[in-house]
């Protein structure tokens, strides 16, 4: 694990709960020290689902069927800026040529050897999704899959138009550069894993930057398909 670098997790696509999350002991995203890693490793809810109890944190994420076609979206897309790039140049070129140089080779994720898989096309509707929330935990200093509102990853995925058959997310708090957020996903069992998705085959990923917050930076990549 990188120094200052926190990271979580949740990908899938069964309509079940998250699922508990697993921490460093002594580490928690409000530390001083340099903070742990905290892996969510739970498929998202689908649309209006009820959610049951949750499943083990190793559960690995399958396809699902197609929920019901989603409504549009309640406001428009947010797009590519300054703001929810952390200012960083060639944003979108250079975390979509590190994500696919990844894929293209197979990898052991923890224990688990992932095979190589097919590149993954940037989507503007899940780059919407991971831009609303990566705001919403800088502005509020708050590290979590889960909205203040209460908001899933699916339901935020679904706010966008994107009717999703698997949904997965990445979050990370800390890292300056595209390079040392893929370094630290790629170490991190669970969220490499979710790169390395046969699953998914489109991603996008937004960091936002806010002073005087824990992490100063937050990181949320998000993969579907549909």
């Amino acid at each position: 694990m990188l120094s200052g670098l926190v990271v979580a997790c949740g990908g899938g696509s069964e309509p079940v709960d998250p699922a508990v999350a697993q921490a460093d002991a002594g580490a928690s995203p409000a530390a001083q020290t340099p903070p742990g890693t905290t892996e969510v490793l739970a498929p998202a809810p689908g649309p209006g689902t009820a959610p049951p109890p949750a499943p083990a944190p190793e559960a690995a994420p399958s396809p699902a069927p197609a929920p019901a076609p989603a409504p549009a979206p309640a406001s428009g897309l947010v797009t590519l800026n300054a703001s929810n790039t952390c200012g960083l140049s060639n944003f979108r070129a250079d975390l979509l040529a590190q994500i696919n140089q990844a894929r293209q080779t197979a990898r052991s994720c923890g224990t688990q050897a992932m095979p190589a898989v097919a590149p993954l096309a940037w989507n503007d509707r899940l780059f919407s999704a991971s831009a609303k929330h990566a705001q919403d935990m800088a502005q509020n200093n708050h590290f979590s899959h889960t909205s203040l509102d209460g908001r899933t990853l699916g339901q935020r995925v679904t706010a966008e138009g994107y009717n999703w058959r698997a949904v997965g997310e990445n979050i990370a708090g800390g890292p300056s550069s595209t390079s040392a957020v893929m370094q630290g996903w790629l170490g991190s069992a669970g969220h490499c894993r979710n790169i390395m998705g046969s699953a998914f085959n489109e991603v996008a990923v937004s960091c936002v930057a806010r002073s005087g917050s824990t992490y100063g930076r937050y990181w949320v990549m998000v993969l579907g398909s549909r």
